[in-house]
């Protein structure tokens, strides 16, 4: 009994050893997020302010860890995007009804306790965001369309792998960021800058 103890002891341990190995190995990560995108109320240059609604958001993010340890370095590129979806609570002649967007934006990303089970992480980026408007209800020749740049702050919490598919490990990832950049073209004078609140959580494979 005394022997087989051992011998599952020492299995175990090398098991262990292995996956902490195969860990400190993999040096890029992909998360896949969906969550909603909230965005505080916009002061106009003339009339009411604009109240938005609960957003559908979906994004990838791609790092690539520089440094090892248990806090470690990660340089990385965000992509998150919503469909034509956010969308004014209520309804203001002259005011573009709803607007699409997409951020993109290079960030670093550091990491603590990154061998550990849990692994909390604080963000910070900037890049570009392009805003498409509705043009129903403005005049006509009205542009949609807008790019601005973007800042990104952020912090989350990963997993480790907790299933394995196709020989990847797949961990979780949940995170709140705030993406601070210009404005949609709403058809009317705005506040020059805005916040865009994303809540997402998603699959972070490793490889």
């Amino acid at each position: 009994m005394h022997k087989k103890a051992s011998l599952f002891l020492c299995t175990l341990f090398l098991c262990l050893s292995a996956a902490a190995i195969a860990h400190a190995q993999q040096k890029n990560e992909v998360g896949l997020v969906i969550g909603a995108t909230v965005v505080p109320s916009i002061s106009t240059a003339s009339g009411p302010s604009l109240s938005f609604g609960a957003s559908l958001a979906m994004g990838a993010e791609y790092d690539r860890r520089l440094t090892t340890g248990s806090t470690s370095l990660e340089l990385g590129v965000d992509f998150l995007a919503s469909p034509l979806d956010v969308k004014l609570n209520h309804r203001v002649p002259g005011i573009s009804p709803q607007y699409a967007y997409i951020f993109l934006t290079p960030h670093a990303r550091l990491k603590f306790n990154s061998n550990g089970v849990l692994q909390p992480w604080l963000l910070f980026g900037g890049g570009y965001a392009r805003f498409a408007a509705s043009t129903t209800g403005l005049p006509p020749g009205s542009q949609g369309g807008s790019n601005t740049g973007a800042l990104e702050f952020g912090a989350g919490l990963d997993t480790l792998p907790l299933i394995h598919i196709v020989h990847i490990p797949i961990g979780a990832r949940f995170e709140v960021r705030d993406f601070y950049s210009g404005t949609p073209n709403f058809g009317l004078p705005a506040s020059d800058r805005q916040n865009s609140i994303a809540f997402t959580g998603g699959l972070l494979l490793r490889f």
